[in-house]
This record gives structure tokens, sequence and C-alpha cells, in this order.
């Protein structure tokens, strides 16, 4: 599943469903002159698609779905994670290498956003990174109201005063083994509020949804955890999508698991899937406070709630069957709503005395075939009853008709020109104080947005506020868009959770991959505002409907909530104390300037960055795939331009979700970047002055961005050499798949480039002015790993020595061992000899390498954390304290070029960016 947004016209780009790549696609265009913009290509990078950002052959794709972290194996099993756990723990025993030094957050702690960083372009805001879950403490008071929220990577965290204008908020993760974090529930039982249950691993089902090690629980709001005893045997490797305990009985505690995905690295994509082997997901029961669990269920499940009349009735979203019931504690289970789809929400709340149950589904087979919301008034009726006749007990509140009330939901989170997105992003929520009321959340409708309008759908117009969250008060008869408020603040794209504050419904928080963001408790008819935006019937009716009651204010909470999920960061060799870009997951390329505040110029997913090597003002960014702009102006958010149309519009070839492109060091406007060959462009992708006049990014917002998508931006893109490098002509060993690094040297000619497969190349002429010239000499063997190698870190003062660490685990290719490994090419021979520096890493995987050739030290970036090897010396240990426990996806070396000081950059996923300054 892909999740993109690109700026303005290109979309957002995030992590697919464990795949690790992104293959060739197709594109369909118009030959109407209002429409240059290609919506084939939107269809590929717009946040709806649940394919990969470039689609291809089956078999391309088949071989994608082996991801780094188990390649060459097909899963990553307990016992190389408890391994790679329990080698982190001997390592950390070991001190920390620079006892002078610790490491130090760099932000951001909060991530200013500019306009035009938006994906409706009309006011600055400010976010954070994905939120799965929120719960509210039941006894909340304006006074004091405590908030837990989980993030997908950056823990669990807790703020006491949630309904402050800026709340403050505070790490609790301290005494839980991993950050990514799937579900949160406060114990009712508990009469001071603070017994809560956390679920590990998230279940949201892309690419970096990490896996979790069980369920843990703290008895004073969150300042110590314990591990629930019975539950990492039921929910190791897995994600646990929702926890639920019995009001009344606070022994019984019933959860739900799915599936997770294991390693980030900055060009790794996707990561490891989790072997389906035991423990299989489903429901899980206790009766005996967590002492132990019981399958009662094995399915893919995404939703676990207790009955609010009769806690003996336990309801379970089952993903492919639909709604499930159970009349005997969650024991034993029966279907009450019928449905072969990916994924379902529900909220079970009273009315009349009876059980009301909304229910929603995600798009898939079936008549209508669009994601649909329902409801029903007594969930007590027999099975049989209620899934009879095609579920007709059941009134559907969806309606495929335009200009019906129902249309508003109807496919909330789909939509016709970007595909589904459901199983990653939705949400229904009512509050048990206003059983009328229900909230939806899902997929952004951009083709109803401001940047999008006339190049997308010209047909329907700015006629919501982009429907991502949706409210009915009339029990689903009718709906409003509550995604934007009256002054024109958006939620963020891509909705998870939702919490209501107690006694005041109306007042609510959501979570996004923005973050957090909360209703005002006030609502307003800003119909009027529809009449100033050029609609036609239906779509005039329609906007009126849909802004008839939307809220007064959005209040944006995200400041100081540093949960951003980062894959790469890139530093000025200007300034590199204070000048650097970091590539976000579903919050675009960040810019830091030496504040924790950081800036958001341009919007989408972030992938690779950076800067050139003569001129400081030129920067680039990437999105995913071969997409990429280029900036002549630093990080001026109205002056980037597209470059990626030869690379990705459609794609000429296989390229990784996060594809590895970099500026050369040494030559001004040369990128290089990988595919299955690499790219080379010496002119960053086309005459400047025909860029800005046809190719800036802002569509629509300063008149020149009728190239956008068309072919003509960004075409000086030229292959360095003939056969691809994961060819056979390379040889018949380790083929297929495409580049996972590039890496340049310091010396105008080399460069260094590695593939999904285990391929190592290197080039000496990749300079070379005619591009067909150059030539690769491969030098990987059968005696290095088969496993990925992902980061390549090239010596600056000897072109021909490079770090290289590789992905996965010994255990998996047990003769032929070692995650970091120092490299020697030998251009006369063509031949490397390779030495393994992993000595006592044991057996963990590696994120990625940096060599510091001022001292000849080599530093790794792990799941857990980042560590030094001393130049002479055999033992990793960490580089410094400071740093939290934390998948560091990305290093980066800055060095300044005046005074020779030296940071250590590290890139987390989910708590932002550190560095450390080095001796």
């Amino acid at each position: 599943m892909t999740r993109r947004r690109l700026t303005a016209v290109s979309v957002l780009v995030v992590v697919a469903a464990a795949v690790a790549v992104v293959l060739a696609t197709g594109s369909t265009s118009t030959s109407s002159k209002s429409r240059h913009f290609n919506l084939g290509r939107f269809n590929a990078l717009h946040e709806g698609s649940e394919q990969s950002a470039n689609q291809g052959d089956a078999a391309a794709a088949a071989a994608e779905d082996y991801s780094d972290r188990a390649y060459p194996a097909d899963d990553v099993s307990i016992d190389q994670i408890q391994g790679a756990i329990a080698a982190n723990d001997a390592v950390q025993q070991r001190g920390a290498a620079l006892s002078n030094d610790t490491w130090t957050s760099i932000g951001p702690n909060t991530l200013n956003v500019d306009r035009l960083g938006t994906q409706s372009f009309i006011k600055p805001t400010q976010w954070s990174g994905r939120v799965t879950a929120i719960t509210i403490d039941p006894k909340c008071r304006p006074s004091q109201c405590r908030i837990y929220v989980a993030a997908a990577g950056g823990g669990v965290w807790r703020s006491t005063n949630a309904l402050a204008d800026q709340p403050l908020w505070t790490n609790i993760s301290g005494g839980i083994p991993t950050n990514a974090i799937g579900s949160i529930a406060v114990d009712s039982n508990d009469t001071t509020g603070k017994t809560i249950y956390v679920g590990t691993g998230e279940a949201n089902s892309s690419g970096d949804s990490e896996a979790g090690l069980g369920l843990y629980k703290t008895v004073d709001g969150g300042d110590h955890w314990a591990l629930v005893p019975g539950s990492f045997a039921a929910a190791n490797n897995r994600s646990i999508a929702w926890v639920s305990v019995q009001p009344g009985n606070a022994s019984h505690i019933i959860f739900g698991t799915r599936s997770g995905t294991r390693g980030i690295s900055s060009n790794g994509g996707g990561s490891g899937t989790i072997s389906p082997t035991p423990p299989a997901t489903g429901v899980y029961n206790s009766t005996n406070g967590g002492t132990t669990f019981a399958l009662t269920r094995a399915a893919s499940i995404n939703e676990v709630k207790f009955d609010p009349l009769n806690p003996n009735t336990v309801y379970a979203a089952q993903a492919a069957i639909g709604l499930i019931r159970s009349s005997d504690g969650g024991v034993t289970w029966e279907t009450i709503f019928s449905g072969n789809r990916g994924r379902y929400s529900f909220s079970p709340v009273v009315k009349a005395g009876k059980t009301r149950i909304y229910l929603s589904d995600a798009s898939g087979g079936g008549t209508p075939s669009g994601a649909q919301v329902y409801r029903v008034d007594d969930a007590s009726q027999p099975a049989a009853t209620l899934t009879a006749s095609t579920n007709a007990a059941w009134t559907r509140l969806s309606n495929p008709t335009d200009g019906t009330s129902g249309f508003a939901v109807y496919n909330y989170c789909n939509t016709p020109l970007v595909g589904s997105q459901c199983t990653y992003d939705m949400f229904t929520m009512s509050p048990p104080d206003n059983p009328d009321m229900v909230v939806v959340g899902g997929l952004m409708h951009y083709e109803e947005l401001k940047p999008y309008i006339n190049q997308i759908a010209p047909e329907v117009g700015q006629r919501s506020n982009g429907r991502g969250v949706l409210m009915s008060t009339d029990a689903g008869a009718t709906w409003t868009d509550v995604t934007g408020d009256v002054g024109g603040e958006s939620m963020h794209p891509d909705q998870h959770a939702l919490a209501f504050v107690p006694g005041n419904p109306s007042e609510f928080f959501v979570g996004s991959d923005g973050g957090v963001i909360r209703t005002s408790g006030q609502w307003a008819d800003a119909s009027s505002q529809c009449d100033s935006r050029n609609l036609t019937a239906p779509n005039l009716a329609d906007c009126h409907m849909w802004l008839s009651k939307i809220p007064t204010q959005l209040n944006v909470l995200n400041a100081g909530l540093g949960t951003l999920q980062m894959n790469s960061i890139s530093v000025s060799p200007f300034n590199p104390s204070s000048d650097a870009l970091a590539g976000t997951q579903d919050n675009g390329t960040l810019a830091f300037s030496g504040s924790r505040t950081w800036m958001l110029p341009v919007t989408g997913d972030g992938g690779d960055s950076g800067f050139d090597a003569v001129d400081p003002n030129i920067h680039f960014h990437t999105y995913t795939g071969g997409q990429l702009d280029i900036n002549y102006h630093g990080n001026d958010p109205a002056t980037w331009l597209w470059i990626g149309d030869k690379l990705s519009a459609p794609a000429p070839e296989s390229f990784r979700f996060y594809a590895p492109i970099i500026a050369d060091p040494q030559v001004t406007k040369t990128l290089f970047a990988g595919g299955t060959h690499v790219w080379r462009t010496t002119n960053l992708g086309g005459d400047r002055t025909f860029l800005e006049q046809h190719c800036n990014t802002a569509a629509g917002e300063f008149g020149t961005s009728d190239g956008l998508f068309t072919g003509v931006c960004g075409t000086d893109w030229f292959t360095l050499g003939s056969p691809a490098l994961t060819s056979t002509t390379f040889g018949p060993t380790r083929s297929g798949g495409n580049l996972v690094a590039v890496s340049r040297g310091q010396d105008h000619d080399t460069l260094w480039a590695s593939s999904s497969a285990g391929r190592l190349l290197v080039s000496k002429n990749a300079n070379n002015a005619d591009p067909a010239t150059v030539t690769f000499t491969r030098i990987d063997t059968t005696v290095q790993p088969s496993r990925v190698p992902v980061a390549i870190s090239v010596d600056p003062t000897n072109p021909n020595h490079a770090i290289v660490g590789y992905s996965g685990f010994n255990a998996i290719t047990p003769t032929t061992p070692g995650h970091v490994f120092d490299v020697v090419f030998d251009p006369g021979t063509g031949l490397a000899t390779f030495t393994d520096l992993s000595n006592d890493l044991l057996d963990q995987p590696v994120n990625d390498v940096v060599y510091d050739a001022a001292t000849g030290d080599v530093y790794a970036s792990t799941d857990f954390t980042v560590l030094r090897l001393a130049a002479g010396t055999h033992t990793w240990v960490p580089v410094a304290t400071g740093l939290p426990q934390v998948t560091v996806s990305g290093l980066t070396l800055g060095v300044s070029k005046a005074t020779g000081v030296r940071w250590l950059y590290a890139a987390s996923h989910g708590r932002g960016a550190y560095r450390v300054r080095l001796p």
C-alpha cells in the first residue's frame, strides 16, 4: 500500500506494505490543453494508491516483495529479533565511546509547515509524525486533562493539559523496548485513571509499520512500564491493533493482532516481512489479568471492543470476513456482518436501550465496490438475521450517487483517481454520550482541493475541504466535511485515530500522519464559501451540504511532539553545523537551520536530499522512486522545480521506493540516481530557464507549471553504460532487483553502487562526458553475504576504499556472515579485498554506515542506536549517551571546510534528528 503526497500536483508517497521498492508504471494522458497534467502520473503519485509508485511486471513485483531485512530468506523469525535485541543489550553494556560529548536532539520538536508545504496551499501549519492511537482519561476536565498518544515510531506521549491552547508533551516510552506502538487503552476499572495498556507494533499495513514485542502496562500513568507476562508469546513479532479491558472486570483483557514488518534504512523502503508461522494473528483473550492469553480466533484483526450494555459480548473487525461477535466473553465467534474487504472499523454505542453499531468497510469486491458506512440499531439480533440477504438488516449510510446525502462517505478512504488506501487509514467512532453522532476518517480527496482542481478533476471543482474526516450528527442521515475549519486550517491527510473529550463530544482529537489536531467544540455554517468556488450543479449542492457544519477552529497541537519518522539526512558542505535537509515519511523534506524548530518548505514524502558541490544555493530533494525536485534558491518554497519526468513519468525501470539519489561531491549541477542502472544528469535535469518557466511544483500558484508530468520536465537524464547493473551481463548470480545505494568518492570519477540482490559494483569513469562509455566492475563474490548491502561510505582520501554495511541476519546466511566490511578495490586487477569489521557487533542488521577519514573510525546505525568502532580496535560501543532507543535509519558526517569540526548526524524513525560532535 502506498500513500503519497507530492507538491501541488504530485502528491504524497509513503512506504508500500511489505514492499521495499517501486517498479515501472504506465500512464494515461489527455489531449485537452487544460489537462496537460498526466492523470496516470497522478494515480501513481497520489496518496490513495495501494500500488507502488511505479508498477511493473509481476515477476519484478514478486522479486521486490523480498525485503531487505529478510533477504535472501522469506521472513524474519522471532529468534533473529530476540538475538538482535540481545546483541544490542550486550553492546550497550560496554559503555559509550565519547565520554565528554552526548547526543543532542536537534529536533524538530516543532515543525513549521509553509503554506506551499500543505496539501491545500491555504495557510501554514505545524505537523509531527504518524499517530496510530489516542486515548483520553475518562476524568478529563478543562483544568486538567490527560491524553495519551501512540506514535508509529516515536513511542508513547502524554500531556496533562490536553485542552490547553498548546499542550505540553512528554515522552513516556521508557521501559518499553520498542517505539513502534499500535494501540492504547485506559483501564476504566482503575478510578485513578493511571492504569494504561499499550500494544506494541503498528497494524496499519505499511512497509514501515514495525512489528512489536507484546503488551505493556503501567499503573502510574506511564512513569513505569512492565510487560504483561502472557502477551509476548501471543504477540511477539506481531502488531497489536487494539486492546480492550472489560468494564467491571480488570482481569479480562482482550486484544487483536495483525502482521508487521522489521527494519528501516534510508533507501530500504519497506522492510522484512514477518513470518506467517506462530504466533498466529487473531483475537487473544485473557481472563487472568494477562498471565496467559488464548487465541480464540485466528485472523487479521484491526479492532476488538466490548459491548457497552453486555460485558460478556465482544465484537471484532476481521479482515476478509467482516464484523464478528462473541457472546461468551471472547471464546467463540460468529459473523454478524459479512463481506470480503481488507479492513473494517466499527463503534458500538447505546441508543434507546439497545446497542447500536456504526461500521465502515474498505473498498473491494461486491456491489457497490467502494468503501461504505453502515449502521444497525440492535446488534443483539441473531447472527443469521444480521447477515441475511447480504446484511440487509444493516442500514447503508453511504450512497454512490452524487447529490445524495450519503455520497459524502462513499469511498471515504478511496477516490476514483487514486485507488484505495483503506487498509492503512480509516476509523469510525461514535461518542457514548451522543450516539447519533459518528465521525469517519479516511483518505483525503485531493481532487477536491485547491491545488488540483484544474488539473485532476475540473468537473468536480473545489466542492469540499478534502473530505478526509466526515461527521454526522443525525445517525448518518446527513454528513459534513470537518477536515477544514472556517479559516482554512486543514487536517493532515491519512487518518488513523480519534478520541472524544468526555462530556463534550463536539470537541475531539484526531491523529494522522501529521500528528494531532483538536476541534474547537463549536460549529459554523461555512456553506457561503462555496459560492466563490465557481462550482456548478450538483457540486455546488454538495459543497453547500458538506460545509454547512464545520469546525470554527482546528487547533494544531504538534509543537513539542517530536515524533517525525526520518528516512535520511543530508548536511550542507558549506555550513555543516546549521544547514541540513531530512526526508520524512509523509511529511516532506524538512529544513534544519540551527534551531529545534524546523521548516517544511515542500510537501510530500521525503527520500534522499542534498546540496550542490559548488553552489550553496542549489538544493535537491526526492519523493519516491525517481521523483525529485531541485531548487536554485535554497529552500524557498516557491521555487522548487520538478525534474523527474524521465525517471518516473512513466518510470523507465525499477526504482526503490526511496531510491538512492546523490549530488556529485565535486562536480556542480550533477546528480546520480539508482534504478537498475545508475542515471546521471549534468545540468540538474534540464535548462534552468525552461524549468523555471514550465516546471514549478507549486502548480496553479505562479503560472509556471504547464509542463508538469507532460514529459518535458527533467529530460536530461542518461544511463551510465548500457547493461543494467542488476542484469546477467554482470554474471548469473545475484541478478534482479534494483540499486539500493549509490556513493561517490572525493575524486572526479569513482562511483560505488549496490543492489538489493547483494551485488557491489565500482565505476572508475562515472563522469565521462559520454555516459554510454561509463563502465562498472562487479566486486562481490560468493564469499560475501548474499544479503542486501544497504549502505556505502566512500573514504574521502581514497576513492577505492569504502565501508559497506549489510542488512539482514547472519542466521539467514550462516556460511557468509558479517554486517560491516572494509572494502578496498584494486582497479588494476578488478578485484577487491573484504575485511569483516563486525567483530563483537553480534547478529544485528546495520541500517547505515559512516567512515570518518580524520580518525579511521567507523560508525554504524542499527534498529536500536548508533555504534562506533575506533580505528585499530575490535570492539563496537555506543557512540555516546543521550540517544533514545530508536531505529536510526540514516547517518551523515558533516565536516566544516573552514575549521575541520565534524558532526555525526543521525536520522531516527520516530524521534527526529540527533547529532554529536566528534573528537
